[in-house]
Order: C-alpha cells, then sequence, then structure tokens
C-alpha cells in the first residue's frame, strides 16, 4: 500500500488528507508532518483535523490510515511526498514577494527530508513555487525526475473552467494547458485548446479570451480577496492527482513545473510544461506553440530566472 506524506498539515494538507481518505480507488497510509508547536496547540486546526479525518475513516470503514507527528524520521519509505510547508500568500502580496520568507523553511525541511526519505517522488506545492522546487532539488538529493512543481495542474485547471464558461460548455469537454511560470506571466496555450474536438478559438471570440487569460492570471489573488486566504482544495486535489500519476504508473500528461534538459531551448531550469508522469518519475513532453506562444513562454521563463537569481542572491548575503 502507499506510503504518502503531507509536508506542512495546514490548509493544503488537511485538504490533501480529506481527499486522499475520501477516494475509495486508492488506499493509503498518510503521514501528516508539521512543526512541534503546531501540534500542540489544542484547540487547533491540525489536531481537531486530524481527529475527524480518524472519524471518517472509522465512517468508511476503509484501509487508510493517517499518523499526526512532528518528527521527520516518520516519512521515512513514503512513496511520495506534498510539500505545503510555508507561508501562504495574502491578497497583498504577490507570490515572489514570499521568496525570503519560505526559503529558509523549505531548505531546512528538504535537508532533513533527504536524508530519511531516499526515493520519494516529491511535489513541491509552497509560494514562489518555481524557486521552491528549485530550492527543494538542491537540498533533496533526489534525481530531477523525482522532485516537480505543482502549479499548472491548477492553473490549467482554472483555464479549462473558465473557457468552459466562455463556451457554455461542461469542463469535460475543455481541454487546455497553461506553460511558463506560476505567476503573472503564465501563458495560456490557446493554439492546441479545444472544446469537444473543436480549436477553442473557432468557439469564443477574441474579446472573450482575452478575458480568459485575465481570469487565469488573477485567479490567485480573486480567491484570496474573496474567502480571505489562498486556494487550499483545488491545490490539493491538483497535488493528488500528480502523485496519484506516480504511484498508478499512468504516464499521464499534464502541466507541472519540472527540469529541463533542452526542452524549448532550456536547460538546468525548472519550467512549466507538459509533462509526462509515470514511475519512472517526471518527463518534460515538447509541443508545437506558435511564434508568440514561444515569446510569451521566453518571457514567463525569464521571470522564473529573476527570481532564481533572487533565490542565489539570498544565500549569498545570509
Amino acid at each position: 500500500m502507499a506510503k504518502i506524506g503531507l509536508v506542512g498539515f495546514g490548509g493544503i494538507g488537511i485538504e490533501a488528507a480529506k481527499a486522499l481518505v475520501l477516494d475509495s480507488t486508492f488506499t493509503c497510509d498518510i503521514v501528516a508532518f508539521d512543526r512541534p508547536d503546531a501540534l500542540s496547540q489544542v484547540p487547533g486546526p491540525q489536531v481537531g483535523a486530524y481527529e475527524e479525518i480518524l472519524d471518517t475513516i472509522g465512517i468508511l470503514q476503509s484501509g487508510h490510515t493517517i499518523q499526526l507527528t512532528s518528527q521527520v524520521k516518520d516519512l521515512a519509505g513514503c512513496d511520495a511526498i506534498i510539500f505545503t510547508a510555508g507561508l501562504p500568500r495574502r491578497a497583498d502580496q504577490t507570490r515572489a514577494d514570499l521568496i525570503g520568507v519560505n526559503v529558509p523553511i523549505v531548505g531546512d525541511l528538504a535537508k532533513q527530508i533527504g536524508d530519511v526519505a531516499g526515493g520519494a517522488f516529491v511535489v513541491m506545492v509552497t509560494n514562489p513555487l518555481d524557486a521552491m522546487v528549485e530550492l527543494a532539488f538542491r537540498n533533496l538529493n533526489l534525481p530531477e525526475t523525482h522532485v516537480i512543481g505543482q502549479a499548472g495542474v491548477l492553473d490549467t485547471g482554472r483555464f479549462n473552467i473558465q473557457a468552459a464558461l466562455a463556451a457554455d460548455k461542461p469542463a469535460s469537454q475543455v481541454d487546455c494547458i497553461v506553460m511558463g511560470g506560476h505567476g503573472p506571466e503564465m501563458v495560456p496555450i490557446y493554439s492546441t485548446a479545444k472544446i469537444a474536438y473543436k480549436p477553442l478559438t473557432d468557439i469564443v471570440p477574441a474579446d472573450k479570451l482575452a478575458t480568459i487569460t485575465k481570469e487565469v492570471r488573477d485567479r490567485g489573488r480573486t480567491i484570496i480577496q474573496r474567502q480571505g486566504r489562498s486556494a487550499t482544495f483545488s491545490t490539493a486535489i491538483a497535488a493528488i492527482r500528480m502523485v496519484k500519476a506516480y504511484i498508478n504508473d499512468t504516464r499521464e500528461v499534464m502541466a507541472c513545473c519540472t527540469r529541463l534538459n533542452g526542452e524549448y531551448g532550456y536547460s538546468g531550469i525548472y519550467g512549466g510544461v507538459p509533462t509526462e508522469i509515470s514511475r519512472a518519475g517526471a518527463k518534460a513532453v515538447e509541443i508545437p506553440l506558435t511564434p508568440s506562444e514561444k515569446e510569451a513562454f521566453d518571457v514567463s521563463m525569464k521571470a522564473t530566472k529573476t527570481m532564481i537569481d533572487e533565490l542565489d542572491q539570498f544565500f549569498a548575503r545570509s
């Protein structure tokens, strides 16, 4: 049976645990990890959620298990880890604003996890995603195929639903993808976007396409403004989809922040691209882009490179 680690049992981690125990097709052992002071808060969200999830397993009489721990050693033997530890974004912040705050958290935990959880497939969620997945890769001592970032699955889902709403069609008929970094320069790809096998651009007028792009890029901030916190449930579902593709060896292709080795003209850097996920790990997939899409992707990758440079400068100052 698969063993799934949740590093950071806050909003996203709790939602991920709930989604996992409700999945009757995927039984697993869950290890929910958080810092000792968070787990000592009684009453508190972490301990309370853990107790409720325990009861849910009892109600469903399923084979799932869940362990709440502040000991990194308990992550040993995990097949996959969803890493959400760090501070979430506020409405007045960009994702990049979090780099100085979350670098120490992610860097230290990644080193500890790398010492005990060799062989795990790690899905990074912490923002700023593009910098944090790079930092994790440097510290986990895992192959690049086993360290990947969750952003594109969420952003693609947002593209899918906005396209479906604009076309007045169900999301089940929509096939879209978002590439590039997890920020304002992300690139919804229209050249391959389809609704019921028909080009999206033949169905939705140009003015609505511009609105879709804006909605997708602004979606994270919109959710923070409307519910007072960043997205948790949708983010958890996106990360779980990636983990299940790895454990079940499905070879699904989805948008992920993946280490590039010549694809799209980039090497030695993480980028949001179509990615095949199998038991072998993550593998970037090249798709044709129009000249304008490639130009937009390059702009997004430049922003990612700037963030990585800032990460390097942070360490140079410290």
